[in-house]
Parts: C-alpha cells; sequence; structure tokens
C-alpha cells in the first residue's frame, strides 16, 4: 500500500511539474486513476499523433462542430461557419464538398449522420430542419418539426445533432429542447422522445422551496433539467449521450426501451486549474469495435477511456498548441483499426491518433473480460502488467480470471495489487468456506481435544488446591 502511495505522489509531482512547461514543451503522455484514492497514476502511452488533417481546400475549416465516419472509413465534416459539408478520406484528401455547388443552402450545420448507403442526413441548425441529402449531395427531403398535439406550439426546433438507427428513425438533439432525443420517422411523425434528464432531488431545495416567497418558488419550479450534449449509436444499436453540467451520470447508454444502463458514476476528472472547481464538459462519445468508449471532455481537453463496466481504461490529451492536444476539441470518432480522429473547432483541424501495442492489448483484454472470459483475458492482461506491473485494471482482470480457477489466495494478492476491496472481500469469503469445508472435520476434532484438555488441566488445578487446603488447613 506505501509502495502504492508513494508511487501515485510521484506520478502526481510529475504530472504538476510537466503542467508547469510550455503547451508547446508539453508530451505526449496517458495516465490513469488510482481506483481507491483518485490520485493520477501515469502508464506508458497509450496513443501517437499519426497525422493532423489540415489542408481542405479554399476556405480552409471555419468553426466545425461534428466529425462522422462511414462504413467505408472515410470522414464527414459538418464545417459549421463555412455552411457545407465537407467529406475526406482518412489521409486528408479532399472527396467531396457539398452545399451551394449542389444547390443546397445550409445554414449553420451542426451535425452530420451518413447511413450505410452514403446518404447524409445534416442537422442545419440555422434553418431548423434534418436535411437528408444523396451521396453526391444532391438534396433529396428535409424533416422539419413535426405536428404533434404532444409536442409545445412555442418549441423551436433548431436540429443540434442527429443519428438514424436500423429502422429508419431519426433521433434529433434539439437545441431547445430538455425533454430528449426527439424520434421522427420517415414520413416526418413525431415518435417520441428518448434519453430524457431529470431535476435531481435537493434536499436544499426543498428547504428553501418551504421558505422561500411564492416569487422565488416560481424561479425554483422553472429550474430544468441537465441537457445532452451529443449521440452517437453502436453497431448493436445502442444510444450513447453525454449529459454537460451533472455532478455525475455524465455518461449514459441507452436500450431500445430508452433506460440507461451504463454504470451510474462520476465520470472524469474536477479541476481548480483556474480557481474554481470545474467538472468535466463531455461534448461527443465514439465507441470502438471492443466496446471502449472515447469520451471527449471540453473542459480538460483530454479523453478518457472507459470500458462497458464504467471502469477508466486511460486518460490523454490536454489543452495547448502541440501535437496531441487541444484548443477547443467538439467531435471524436474511432475507426475499424481503433484510430481516433478528434475534431479541434477553434484550431479548424482533426488529429489522428493511433493506438501503441499497450492499448491495444487493454482494449483487447477488456473485451474479453467483459464478455466474461476471464482465462482467455488472462493472457492480454498479463502482457499489459509486463509492460507496466503497477496497471491496477491489469490486476483486477487477473484476479478475475484466478476466481475462475478457484485460486483464492492468488486471487486475493491480485485484488489488493488493484485495490479492489469488494473483490478482496470475496475473494476472501470463497478463500474461507473453501477452508472450513476442507478442513472443518479436523477443526472440530481440535476443537474437542482443547476443550477436553482444559477440562483435564482445570480438574487437576482443583485436585491440587484441594490438597493444599486439606494440608494446610487454608
Amino acid at each position: 500500500m506505501i509502495k502504492r502511495i508513494t508511487e501515485g505522489f510521484i506520478g502526481c509531482c510529475m504530472l504538476f511539474l510537466l503542467g508547469a512547461l510550455p503547451a508547446y514543451a508539453l508530451p505526449q503522455m496517458s495516465y490513469t486513476l488510482d481506483p481507491m484514492y483518485g490520485y493520477k497514476i501515469p502508464i506508458p502511452l497509450t496513443y501517437t499523433v499519426d497525422s493532423v488533417i489540415l489542408d481542405v481546400g479554399e476556405p480552409g475549416l471555419n468553426k466545425p462542430s461534428d466529425l462522422f465516419i462511414d462504413d467505408k472509413g472515410d470522414l464527414y465534416v459538418a464545417d459549421t461557419d463555412n455552411n457545407r459539408i465537407v467529406k475526406l478520406s482518412t489521409a486528408g484528401k479532399v472527396l467531396g464538398i457539398f452545399g451551394k455547388e449542389q444547390g443546397v443552402e445550409l445554414d449553420q450545420p451542426s451535425g452530420i449522420f451518413v447511413d450505410h448507403l452514403g446518404d447524409m442526413f445534416v442537422a442545419d441548425t440555422g434553418s431548423g430542419k434534418v436535411i437528408h441529402l444523396s451521396p453526391e449531395g444532391k438534396f433529396v427531403e428535409e424533416f422539419v418539426k413535426p405536428e404533434s398535439s404532444l409536442l409545445s406550439p412555442d418549441l423551436e426546433f433548431a436540429p443540434d445533432k442527429v443519428i438514424m438507427d436500423q429502422r429508419g428513425y431519426l433521433y434529433v438533439l434539439n437545441k431547445t429542447d430538455y425533454s430528449g432525443f426527439m424520434m421522427i420517422d420517415a414520413m416526418n411523425r413525431f415518435r417520441g422522445y428518448i434519453g430524457a434528464n431529470r431535476v435531481p432531488f435537493n434536499w436544499k431545495k426543498l428547504l428553501i422551496r418551504l421558505l422561500a416567497t411564492p416569487e422565488q418558488r416560481e424561479q425554483l419550479n422553472n429550474a430544468v433539467p441537465q441537457q445532452n450534449s451529443n449521440l452517437t449509436i453502436d453497431g448493436k444499436g445502442f444510444i450513447y449521450a453525454p449529459t454537460v453540467l451533472s455532478e455525475g451520470d455524465q455518461l449514459k447508454k441507452f436500450n431500445a426501451m430508452g433506460e440507461n444502463i451504463y454504470k451510474k458514476q462520476f465520470f472524469g476528472e474536477s479541476s481548480i486549474d483556474s480557481g474554481t472547481l470545474e467538472n468535466p464538459y463531455f461534448v461527443d462519445m465514439a465507441i470502438d469495435q471492443y466496446g471502449v468508449i472515447n469520451a471527449l471532455d471540453a473542459m480538460s481537453r483530454k479523453i478518457y477511456q472507459y470500458d462497458q463496466e464504467g471502469n477508466l481504461l486511460a486518460v490523454f490529451g490536454g489543452q495547448g498548441d502541440a501535437k496531441s492536444r487541444f484548443e477547443y476539441p467538439s467531435s471524436i470518432v474511432v475507426d475499424k483499426a481503433g484510430n481516433i480522429y478528434v475534431l479541434d473547432r477553434d484550431r479548424n483541424n482533426i488529429q489522428t491518433f493511433k493506438p501503441t501495442r499497450f492499448a491495444e492489448l487493454i482494449h483487447e483484454a477488456s473485451q474479453l473480460h467483459y464478455n466474461g472470459r476471464y482465462q482467455e483475458a488472462l493472457v492480454p492482461w498479463k502482457e499489459v502488467l509486463k509492460i507496466d506491473e503497477n496497471y491496477p485494471l491489469a490486476h483486477r482482470g487477473v484476479a478475475k480470471a484466478l476466481m475462475k480457477e478457484e485460486k483464492w489466495q492468488e486471487a486475493m494478492k491480485e485484488f489488493k495489487l488493484g485495490e479492489d476491496q469488494d473483490g478482496y472481500s470475496k475473494a476472501f469469503a470463497e478463500y474461507r468456506h473453501d477452508f472450513m469445508r476442507q478442513y472443518l472435520g479436523w477443526i472440530i476434532i481440535a476443537a474437542i481435544l482443547i476443550v477436553y484438555v482444559i477440562y483435564l488441566i482445570v480438574k487437576f488445578m482443583i485436585r491440587i488446591t484441594n490438597t493444599v487446603i486439606r494440608r494446610y488447613g487454608f
């Protein structure tokens, strides 16, 4: 324990000293957080910057808002202030620019989704429409605010982000709507909401309400839930969404019923770098083929990687002008090879991150672990520990594999190294149960013998005492 705390303290000091360097001097680095105490643990580099896409023709990108990667691996950028959609290869070659040249007047496009046929669906915020374009950029149809008695007549329709599921339903993040994602079918009919947030219960607000004036109560009644900032969909149809200005549960995973089935906890890190306490501000999420969740935090300018159980795998990125750092990251996607692409709204570029061997091993082991294949995950977890013997999640992965093999004592040791108290308690309980089952008979016999020996000793002492009393007359 003292060794782990000392290593964590040294790691924090290193991170602090690196934070004092100028932005251009900062090296690429990765870390994770201690699961028990929350301090930073430096780990081997998980990603390197493979390339930076800057040149996308004249004019260059101008405050782009959203990034999408299709099934073929091509990138699409919602180039907001240029009122266009730009299609790129992952090498940065311009494959198409869609907007005025195709006779489509876009107005502040903020979101882009591309289906398996190459058709584009643009969340055109300025015009208040979702515009459907052909693969060549030709206008196909538009989706406006649906006519429904369930929607307020005063509700403004300002699509900010859009995705489509396998049924052809559009899910629209409306800038002015706190009810969740609006579902719209192919006929532009309203099908309900999904992913709505709720105003959390607060004892302090309840007390204020009891003592407040009618005017103050009215202000409290106007409180709105936290807004979702984005949405994405994986190959299995699960919808992921980050929530901003929330003190917990900022990352969500919705099933077909609209229920959040992701682990409920605090994600990211709080910071006081600005002099005040600031919580993470997640603006986008990307899910790779292993189910690894990449959450983009615009506050710290970092990428937080989580597995499907909510365990933190790695943190990298940060604010600065150097490669691997961002000014204001606005969108993130990942391709089938695990390469990550991050769109920087203020620097008007796209950085490509390539996973290292260390990251690939973590992702492989994480997927096997999540699917319950602990013995198979043991191989990559051990490879991870060869590279970094202090990586906590690997110790926990090894421990669970040892639990399956009923090696309780070895599992207890690994859980301890992984700072997993709950896992250690379970392993200890199994060890105690196994020990009692194996030696219970001998323990009972030993207990009987001990009681009998104590009985003989007491009997002997009584006899001696009585003899002394008779002899000396006490």
